[in-house]
């Protein structure tokens, strides 16, 4: 069947996409590496608080779990608003709000719950400036590069990933930790201007800006398909084996004999593979018009056999595996996004993916870390536990070939109301 999105500017490739949105991408980049700043650098803040305050770093570690809170319960309602306002007007929101939390928390006293209530409502205020919103942004400004904008829209949280830790730590180490939330206070107010100026998304007044936008499933037609909740446990298979494996890595290389410096540079390894998948995965999408379905289901195979070398406990077996775990987990972020697109159009496409792309993933990478720690203890070891979680990531593999061939039919997308605006005109 044909692609239901090919009727739009068919003769626009990739990079005049690109050229023509590329002041879009820059304060979509921005804005996601500044909306996950928090909960990359929370591990940095973690003693310093713990020692002034008289807390226990577990108490301080409550943080994310208060954070996944926040950004669990928020997604699908900050996604309905996305739709129904525009995700520019949410995604400034989301950013002005992030600012406020993150200098309040610079005067944090002594009050435990106090410090809940502020991973509580960064999870909220992140959520507004992610791919919830700009994911949105994307839909409607890309059809054949829509994949590799996905994969761009990533190298954020690798920017932010990747130097965002390292600067609060620079910072604390000269100014203290409530220095380093007023410094990552600013950054949001940063990126305001260019949420302001740059993500004003104008329709082309043919097909792509008129059409597309409304078309596509409501979040009430969409959660009556079966394909919505396949997604859905796809994505949460996902978010287990990510969560899982990506935060006990140190732990089990260390078990292993390894030092924790060259565990820390093995993570680091991780997080440029991971941001290498996202965005190749994108690219060989578009160029080569790849079912993103079926893709899926060729990352979650290969991540089965990464976590079963990983679980060999040779040095030389790991540094094969951690790199190809990350570049699976890469593809797997990347494909979610698209497979909404794909499957439910542009119509609600904040709402659906605050739920099957957001909250279930939050759901799993949430759950994942405990889960694995509890499979490690009944079984003894990290190698059980590993093969345990190449089990759960092959489970996925049947999800996402019914995700592959409803994209290959068309049919979801075909099956969608229509727009009342966009209903041929009856003869008066």
């Amino acid at each position: 069947m044909r692609d239901p999105e090919a009727t739009t500017e068919a003769s626009v490739g990739i990079v005049p996409e690109l050229r023509r949105s590329w002041r879009a991408m820059v304060a979509i980049v921005l804005g996601m590496g500044v909306g996950v700043l928090p909960v990359y650098s929370i591990g940095a803040f973690i003693s310093p608080i713990a020692a002034e305050m008289n807390w226990s770093e577990t108490q301080v570690v409550g943080w994310a779990l208060a954070h996944a809170a926040g950004a669990v319960i928020s997604a699908p309602f900050i996604g309905v608003l996305s739709d129904r306002f525009g995700p520019r007007q949410v995604a400034m929101g989301g950013l002005s709000l992030l600012a406020l939390v993150l200098f309040a928390t610079s005067f944090l006293p002594p009050i435990l719950p106090l410090l809940y209530l502020s991973g509580f409502s960064i999870g909220v205020a992140s959520v507004g400036t992610s791919a919830i919103t700009y994911g949105r942004i994307i839909a409607g400004l890309f059809n054949r590069g829509m994949a590799t904008a996905f994969g761009l829209m990533s190298c954020g949280i690798g920017l932010s990933a990747g130097f965002g830790p390292r600067l609060m730590q620079a910072v604390m180490d000269d100014q203290g930790w409530r220095t380093a939330f007023l410094l990552a206070g600013i950054a949001p107010l940063l990126v305001l201007p260019a949420a302001w100026f740059w993500l004003k998304v104008r329709a082309s007044g043919g097909v792509s800006g008129r059409v597309l936008d409304q078309v596509g499933h409501t979040l009430k037609t969409a959660v009556r398909l079966p394909v919505f909740w396949v997604l859905a446990a796809g994505t949460v298979l996902y978010g287990l084996c990510a969560g899982g494996m990506a935060v006990n890595l140190i732990p089990y290389l260390t078990s292993e004999g390894i030092s924790r410096t060259e565990a820390a540079t093995a993570l680091g390894l991780l997080g440029v593979s991971t941001m290498a998948g996202r965005f190749l995965t994108g690219v060989a999408i578009d160029h080569f018009q790849l079912n993103a379905g079926l893709f899926m289901v060729g990352a979650v195979i290969i991540q089965t056999g990464a976590f079963a070398l990983l679980g060999l406990t040779s040095t030389q077996y790991m540094l094969i595996a951690i790199p190809i775990f990350g570049l699976t987990m890469g593809a797997e972020a990347d494909c979610v996004a698209y497979i909404t697109a794909k499957l439910f159009g542009r119509r609600a496409f904040s709402s659906i993916f605050g739920i099957v792309g957001h909250a279930m993933l939050y759901l799993g990478t949430g759950a994942g870390p405990v889960l694995f720690s509890i499979a490690r203890d009944i079984t003894g070891g990290y190698s059980s536990a590993l093969y345990i979680w190449a089990g759960i990531a092959f489970s996925a593999v049947p999800l996402f070939l019914i995700v592959s061939r409803a994209i290959a039919t068309g049919r979801t997308f075909a099956a969608a109301p229509q727009h009342p605006d966009l209903r041929p005109a009856t003869a008066g």
